[in-house]
């Protein structure tokens, strides 16, 4: 295989590129500021109303997008995702992005940043909010999603020991992220329409499996039984995508795309180097019949669920068969070698498939009139003993009217929380809900009440990794995430509310 060509321009260029994409015309407007005095533990009801946007009374949705290639050019970078893999990295198999969509209802706003990196974190998080503060944004207004692409630069101090962040990038993508905004900000607003697209895909695979036979991990040592990292197709999973596309309504125009899915950005070869993963892929796919519209990915709740890619066909030598039996007697099923051309097969099906669903008619159309956002938090010691990162379990709800929600959780969760959530807060009819992980500050993996006792990587295994040592309450995880978000539900009722 043909080693990757190194990107990286002369040292003196800058880190990104200065190109910010707009996808607006500007105009010379003084964007409406807006004076807060919360806090980030008042998380939840919203009492400032923005009523006017650049003279006019709202009474429909605007919006105002942009997007920004966050690459690092000038120097490798340490990558996050990986504790085994320390070396820095320089090549670029596709580049990363921010995307940035300014939602602005009566009353109500809302900005929502998606980036590519396996995370936030706390500290680019509290980077990025003190800028935009400055710029008249409340903490509850601003929705901070990460991909989880494990192809992108360290961020998060809290888990090193999946890559070191480089503080240099961090500050410069503080910069980056703080210019877009500016921009977005400048730009006129666009009364926008929504036209949402459904359908199955069939590219993930749930990767908890209970073995029956002794084993012995890295992370847990000897069991007689266990559940194993490896490949259930009989487990829960979601393979639902789901596709927003936004119109200005002036002229039908598309101006920007948000799409959901629930699968773990883990599927990229080779490791070593930058890349987006699947939703870069997509991103590209959609462009190329779109224009160079902001696409926002929304990484569904996937704590246990991954690329289902099956290797080609080869001949595959004796001594590779009596490998891999010696690695499944001692580790459990594990997952397949996979190539380069694996990759590329499955990806590049994913994102035709995608970009299909997106050409369907729609499942649902509506000119939206209504915006809610809701934020809730609470301390991690709610339902886990032992150290933990000084993290806060956070989650944020963006609502449009009673056909759209977004349920945004700052862990990684499992499946099967959709469920939970969904039968103690039951959607409107009709309604179309999302949920997403990996939200502002991850804390670590969110497990449900009935797989803590079970165990695996999602309970135990991740722990030394996100800096958390002791165990999840089976009795109280589902009571205290259940009412954080039902917490969030109620504080943007009460705004929406206060806002009318």
């Amino acid at each position: 295989m043909a080693r990757l060509a190194n990107h990286c321009p002369a040292p003196n260029m800058p880190l990104f590129h200065r190109r910010v994409s707009l996808s607006i015309p500007l105009v010379r407007a003084q964007a409406i500021r807006f004076r807060l005095g919360r806090t980030f533990a008042e998380l939840g009801s919203d009492t400032r109303s923005i009523g006017m946007t650049e003279g006019r009374t709202l009474s429909k949705i605007l919006a105002r997008v942009g997007h920004r290639d966050i690459t690092p050019r000038d120097r490798p970078v340490r990558l996050a995702g990986y504790p085994s893999r320390t070396a820095l990295c320089a090549d670029i198999l596709d580049p990363i992005e921010v995307g940035a969509i300014l939602f602005e209802g009566p009353g109500r706003r809302a900005l929502l940043l998606s980036f590519d990196l396996l995370q936030v974190g706390s500290e680019l998080q509290n980077l990025v909010v003190s800028k935009l503060e400055k710029r008249g944004f409340g903490r509850d207004e601003i929705v901070l999603q990460a991909t989880h692409t494990h192809g992108a630069p360290a961020t998060d101090k809290a888990c090193a020991a999946l890559g070191v962040p480089d503080e240099r990038y961090v500050a410069e993508l503080g910069d980056a992220v703080d210019e877009l905004v500016g921009q977005v900000q400048r730009q006129e607003p666009a009364e926008v329409s929504f036209e949402i697209f459904e359908g199955q895909l069939r590219h993930a695979i749930n990767r908890r499996r209970y073995w029956p036979f002794p084993t012995i991990g890295r992370m847990h040592g000897f069991n007689l039984t266990s559940i194993a990292f490896s490949p259930n197709p009989k487990g829960p999973k979601n393979e639902l995508a789901t596709v927003l596309l936004m119109r200005d309504v002036r002229d039908d125009r598309p101006i920007a795309l948000l799409w959901h899915y629930t699968c773990h950005p883990t599927a990229v070869i080779p490791t070593d180097a930058i890349s987006a993963d699947f939703p870069g892929k997509v991103r590209e796919r959609l462009r190329q019949r779109l224009g160079s519209i902001p696409c926002l990915f929304l990484t569904g709740f996937c704590g246990n669920i991954r690329p289902h890619i099956v290797p080609a066909p080869r001949a595959i030598p004796l001594r590779e068969h009596f490998q891999r039996l010696v690695r499944i007697v001692f580790f459990g099923n594990l997952f397949p070698s996979l190539s380069v051309d694996d990759w590329r097969r499955w990806s590049d099906s994913l994102a035709s498939e995608l970009d299909e669903i997106a050409q369907r008619p729609a499942a649902r159309k509506f000119n939206p009139q209504q915006l809610r956002v809701g934020s809730a938090s609470i301390p991690l010691d709610n339902f886990f003993h032992g150290k933990a990162p000084p993290k806060p379990l956070c989650a944020q709800v963006l609502g449009f009217d009673d056909a759209l929600e977004i349920v945004g959780l700052s862990a990684e969760p499992s499946v099967e929380w959709e469920t939970e959530i969904g039968k103690a807060m039951p959607k409107p009819p009709g309604c179309i809900r999302l949920y997403a992980g990996y939200l502002g500050s991850l804390c670590g993996y969110l497990p449900t009440a009935a797989q803590v006792p079970e165990g695996g990587y999602e309970v135990e295994g991740f722990q030394s990794l996100f800096g958390f040592s002791g165990h999840f309450d089976a009795g109280q995880i589902g009571p205290a995430v259940l009412s954080c978000v039902q917490s969030a539900f109620e504080a943007a009722r009460d705004g929406l509310r206060r806002a009318s």
